[in-house]
């Protein structure tokens, strides 16, 4: 089926986290903090959402942080400055190119993050992208987690389109593994994992959101 949408994740995918990292840095964390907190996160938001809870991303992103702080014997007085970061984050340089194809093919473009609306609304608006997306959606409308099936669903409802007519670009394999269950097409964007993370079928597979772009307007 033709892509009537394209679906993007927003940290990592289109937004660099490159500031996180380097806040972590410079509180001593160990390189791959990052990776541990940010895995941590999913981890305990996933498991929220498997027995049926849910609380803001901005509760769970804190709490796994000084948990991984601990861990990892980092001071965990400043973890807020490692928050902040997160609202912080600049735009990926092929991510307005990436828009630019899909307005000449006429396919509109959507967010789909766990994080929240208004900090995902801020980090689009600062750069210079919130116009180029026709709906900005968060797990917090369906109260569940991405690779949870019901926000990529979500999704379809919201637009009125069928699953298969959507395709998702993400960094994530997570994110990809979630999508095709739910019935979306799905390009990984490999620019954090370096190797498909699932024992399953690899997906189409770019190194830039324009090769994705392209490969979803293509089916």
């Amino acid at each position: 089926m033709a892509t009537r949408a394209v679906v993007f994740d927003v940290m990592g995918t289109l937004f660099d986290l490159a500031p996180v990292r380097r806040r972590l840095t410079e509180l001593g964390a160990p390189e791959g903090a990052l990776e541990a907190w940010f895995g941590r996160m999913l981890h305990s938001a996933a498991s929220l959402t498997l027995v049926g809870e849910f609380r803001p991303f901005r509760e769970v992103g804190e709490a796994t942080l000084l948990t991984t702080l601990a861990q990892l014997e980092v001071e965990t007085a400043r973890a807020d400055e490692v928050l902040r970061a997160l609202g912080e984050l600049d735009a990926y340089p092929d991510a307005a190119a990436a828009f630019d194809l899909l307005d000449r093919a006429g396919v509109p473009a959507v967010t789909l993050t766990n994080g929240g609306r208004e900090h995902t609304e801020k980090l689009l608006e600062s750069a210079g992208l919130r116009g180029r997306v026709e709906q900005v959606l968060t797990v917090e409308e369906v109260r569940a987690y991405k690779p949870h099936r019901e926000p990529y669903l979500h999704v379809a409802r919201t637009l009125g389109l069928p699953p298969a007519s959507l395709a998702l670009i993400a960094a994530h394999g997570w994110d990809v593994v979630g999508a095709r269950a739910a019935g979306l097409s799905a390009i990984w964007v490999d620019r954090l994992e370096r190797r498909w993370p699932f024992p399953t079928a690899e997906p189409p597979t770019t190194s830039t959101l324009v090769e994705a772009v392209e490969l979803a307007l293509a089916r």
